[in-house]
């Protein structure tokens, strides 16, 4: 399947499970060796269509298409650059984990087995402006070994070999901070 027509697959996935609302967010996909497919911001990601993405070169210079690329770019490129291995990165702000991103918390990793064998060591990248250099110095420390980070008072990224693993994982991470949340409501979490 060609690279647009498939970051764009992931985008509408992503925005009809509730993942990802309106313009929020923004998704990425290697092509080549040295650049990169990027959402534009302003574009909602249920309704995006393969002209509309960029085509970026890793120093975030604009190789093709028109618009404005998203302005986490540089979360993105540190990612890439920081793990050659990665395909695809996405970034969205999911109410429940996000919950937990606000709080400075990440998700415990020893009460739900699928946060261990799914989305295994999360990272917290601490708080910076959304779009800052800052920012992306925080996730690209926490991408090197992190396929999952939250972003405090943000959101989350996920990344993964190709764009389904980076999706299951940010699928993965909701409904798991879903899960944590109710079960407190409930009562004590049994920890294994």
């Amino acid at each position: 399947m060609e690279k647009r027509t498939e970051l764009c697959r992931i985008a509408k996935m992503l925005y009809e499970r509730g993942l990802v609302s309106g313009t929020d967010g923004n998704i990425s996909m290697r092509t080549k060796e040295n650049t990169i497919l990027i959402t534009p911001s302003g574009v909602n990601k249920g309704m995006l269509e393969p002209e509309q993405l960029l085509e970026l070169s890793m120093d975030g210079t604009v190789v093709s298409g028109s618009g404005k690329p998203s302005r986490e770019s540089g979360m993105h490129l540190g990612i890439y650059q920081t793990r050659p291995e990665i395909d695809t990165v996405i970034h969205t702000h999911p109410a429940a984990a996000t919950a937990f991103a606000v709080c400075g918390k990440v998700l415990p990793d020893h009460c739900l087995i699928e946060v261990k064998t799914v989305i295994g060591r999360i990272g917290l990248a601490g708080y910076a402006p959304a779009g800052s250099e800052k920012l992306a110095e925080e996730v690209k420390r926490e991408a090197v070994d992190a396929d999952v980070i939250f972003l405090q008072n943000h959101g989350v990224i996920t990344c993964g070999t190709s764009p389904m693993a980076a999706f299951n994982r940010m699928d993965a991470v909701e409904n798991a901070a879903k899960t944590i949340l109710m079960a407190k409501l409930i009562g004590e979490i049994k920890y294994f």
